[in-house]
Parts: structure tokens; sequence; C-alpha cells
């Protein structure tokens, strides 16, 4: 199927299933584990994962980045793709072979990995799914339909296995196992299905014009785990497992409506890809232009509803001790904006037009400072601390993005949104700050979420901005049709 005859509203639409349930399966899990397990229990749990990551992200080598752009370059050509899926799939199972060796020696031969042997062997199993992962090809061919029923299945799935075997504060070995469930069931049967597109082959395969884009993305992506992942695994060193978890939650949360506001941005890449290859720069620009807009859009009244929720949300959902979380919560709202534009302006735009290379100085620059502010900041104040030095280095790095890539684009009406974008988050915010005066209950946060929204979308509908007023012809349109058949 080619590019064009691909709908970028479907995917869209497929696309914010897939992440509203990788939303909701973390929160919902998140409710009955912290009422199963203690705190210091889920923080042991989370840095272990933390471990795990590392080697995950090194063993896919920056490939799910890089084969997304591969396989929406030459979406018209199966020969081409299959050649592409199979080259790349080789590199990745011999990456991942070489970095499960070295991850099984150091938790066999590191005393303070040692002592919780079983439980890295278990999380470890993330490792050894990455032979089968390959979403990438998915994404790259904009089956977001296929992605969303599948995660779908496999979430209700996990959730399922916990309830069930995940009964006493002693099961953390069986919770970091169920954890593993969804992703193994995901893998498995995108690897059943690889055969819709491709054509696995060993014969012909040149991995080396691969080698250098792959390497670069490597060291990008080992650069910004390194400040994504290493304030839990210094907190590891200087704080108790109590904060981790508090930390693992609040910043869990923001991850995960990072992941919805990206929801809309992550449709485009594709598209984005194609139309600079085929020498489309106004159609290029265009799709920028309509990207940025759309994560102000979402997250700037994500970032308003937080400030006025977080407090009960968390502390009613995983008890009173978890209001610390609720602060980091807020703090990490920001990155609702920051993250997101340094992703789509930044390293999207340098990895369509090449320019991957340039990356580096961005997340190195970010890690390192990232890396110094923890060493600062957490022996001194802990969770605050790392959450600090994260959004320093989210934001630098978001700065040196836009700078590196705006030489290759130019956003277009983008002010006049900002500025309606920014009534309508003052209108709704007036509301929930009325709301406020009522007392504390789940009908509280209902209204505050209903009256928030609505103020939200109808101001936006009055303002007459052109993304909101087309999308609600588009719903009133097919209303009336349902009516019609009718």
């Amino acid at each position: 199927m080619s590019q064009k005859s691909k709908s970028l509203s479907k995917g869209g639409f497929f696309y914010l299933i897939y992440q509203v349930m990788n939303l909701a399966f973390p929160l919902i899990t998140g409710i009955y584990v912290t009422h199963i397990l203690i705190p210091e229990k889920i923080g042991t749990v989370a840095a272990a994962f933390n471990l795990t990551n590392y080697f995950v992200i090194l063993s896919f080598l920056g490939i799910p980045t890089y084969g997304l752009r591969e396989i929406a370059k030459c979406n018209n050509s199966e020969k081409e793709r299959s050649k592409v899926f199979s080259e790349l799939y080789v590199i990745n199972a011999l990456s991942t072979t070489f970095f499960l060796t070295v991850y099984i020696l150091i938790i066999c031969l590191v005393p303070v990995y040692r002592k919780e042997i079983v439980l890295h062997l278990i999380t470890g199993i993330l490792i050894v799914l990455n032979y089968f992962n390959v979403s990438w090809l998915f994404e790259g061919m904009e089956d977001f339909q296929f992605i969303s029923i599948r995660n779908f299945i496999f979430k209700v799935i996990s959730f399922c296995l916990l309830v069930i075997f995940v009964r006493s504060k002693e099961d953390v070995l069986v919770y970091a196992f169920v954890t593993t469930c969804g992703t193994a069931g995901n893998y498995v049967v995108n690897m059943i299905c690889v055969r819709k597109y491709v054509k696995f082959s060993l014969k012909g395969l040149d991995l080396k014009r691969h080698l250098r884009s792959i390497m670069y993305l490597v060291a990008v992506n080992l650069a910004i785990e390194i400040y994504s992942l290493m304030d839990i695994t210094m907190m590891n060193f200087w704080c108790s497992k109590d904060s981790i978890a508090f930390y693992k939650y609040g910043h869990s949360i923001e991850l995960m409506l990072l992941q919805v506001v990206n929801t809309f941005t992550m449709v485009l890449i594709p598209r984005i890809s194609f139309y600079y290859k085929e020498k489309k720069i106004d159609e290029f620009n265009r799709l920028l232009s309509k990207g940025f807009k759309l994560i102000f859009l979402f997250a700037m009244p994500m970032i308003v509803g937080i400030m006025y929720t977080a407090n009960f949300l968390l502390t009613h959902l995983y008890g009173d001790v978890y209001i610390v979380s609720a602060h980091i919560l807020k703090l990490f709202s920001i990155l609702l904006i920051i993250s997101p534009v340094g992703y789509l302006l930044g390293s999207r735009v340098m990895l369509v037009t090449g320019n991957e290379n340039k990356m580096i100085i961005s997340v190195g620059i970010g890690a390192a400072i990232n890396l110094v502010g923890n060493i600062i900041m957490i022996p001194i104040l802990g969770e605050y601390g790392a959450t600090i030095a994260s959004l320093i280095s989210e934001f630098t790095v978001m700065i040196i993005y836009v700078n590196l890539g705006k030489k290759y684009f130019k956003l277009i009406s983008v002010k006049e949104t900002l500025i309606k974008i920014g009534i309508s988050s003052s209108v709704m915010a007036g509301v929930l700050f009325l709301c406020s005066y009522i007392s504390d209950s789940w009908l509280k946060l209902g209204i505050q979420i209903i009256a928030g929204a609505s103020s939200y979308f109808v101001t936006m509908l009055l303002l007459g901005e052109e993304i909101v007023m087309t999308y609600f012809k588009m719903f009133i349109s097919k209303i009336r049709v349902l009516k019609r058949v009718k």
C-alpha cells in the first residue's frame, strides 16, 4: 500500500488508542500493585528494570528509529523493503546476542546484582525479547491499526495475570515476570505477522551500508538513556528504595502522558520522511507545522489539569504516602511541551534529512548536564534533585536540537495558534480554580475533568482555531452521515 493511500486521521486514531492503552495499563496496574507491595519492594523491581533497560537500549542499536525511516522510504517496493528488513534484523540479532552475554556476566559477577540474581534474570527476559522486536516495520508501514489491536489484547492479558498471581507482598518476582508478559506477546505476534509486508532472506545482504547511521544512533540513544535512566541508577546508591518508588510513579505518569502527546506527531513521521525524500518541501513544512501546533494543543490543557488534580488523584489511587509523587509529576509536567518539540523539530528533522550524526551533539551535552546535576542534587534533594536535573537537561537538549534543525524547515502560521491555546488554557485554569472550592471527592475530580476539558474545547471553537474547527466539522459531518444511514 502506498503512502498516499494511507489515512493520517485513521492512523492517528488507532495510534491514539495504542498510546491510551500504554497510559491506562501502568496506571491501573500501579493502583493494584501499590496496594499489594510496599514501596521498598516496588523500588527494588524498578531498579532491576532500570539496569535491564540499559542493555535493551544497547542491543537494539537505534534500529527502531532508523528502521522506521528506512521502511518509510521504500514503502512502495516490497523487494527493497524485504532487503532492508532482513539486513536490520540480522544486525539486531547479532547485537542482542552480544549484549545479552554481557548482561549475564555482569549480574553473575557484580555482588550488588548477584544478591538479586533471580530478579535480574527475570527482567533480563526483556533483552531476550529484543530478538523479536520488529515493531519499527509496522510503524514504517503506518499499520497503526494492527499495533493498537495487538497491544490492547496483551495489555488485558497481562493485567489479568497480575491480578491472578500477585496476591501478597512476597510476590515480587511474580510481579516482575508478569510485567514482561505484555512485551513478550506483542513481539511474538510481530514476528508471526511480518510476512504481510516482507520476505526474510539471507541472500545478498549488505550490512555495512547501515552501520554508519546505526552507530550514530547508538551513541544518541546511549546518551539519551544516560539522562533518562541515570537518575534511578544514582538514586539506587544515594536514596532509599521508597524514594525510588515515589520518583518512579510521578515520572512514569508524566512519561505516559508524554506518549499521548507524541501520538499526534508520531503518526506524521513516516509521511514526513516520505515527503522529504520526494522533495515535497511545502508538504514537509506543512506537516511539521501541524505537528508543532498539535503538541501545544494537547500538552497545555494536560499541564493545567495536572496542577489542579495531581494531589488528589495520586494519593487516592496509590495512598497518602505518594503525595511526593504528585509533586514530582507537577514538576515533570513542563516536559509535555519541551520533549515533544525537541523530538519533532530536532531529532526527527535530523533523522529524515540524513543528519543523524548531529544528534549526538545535543544529547551528549544533555547527558553531561544530567549526570553532573544528579551528582550535585540527588545527595541533597533526593528525588526532587533528580527531577530538577532532568528538567534542566531536557530543556537544554530541546534548545540545541531546534537550533540544529531550524535550517531544514519553516513553521507556518503557528503564532496565532499559540495565542489561542494560551487564552483557552487560561480560561480552563480559571474554571478549575472555581472547582477547587468543592470538597475533595471523586465527584469533584469528575467535575474538574468535564468542566476543564469543555471550557478549553469551547474556547478554542469560539476563537476559531483551525485544527480544532477542522476536526469538529469532520465529526459533525460523520454524525450527519450516520443519521442519514439510520
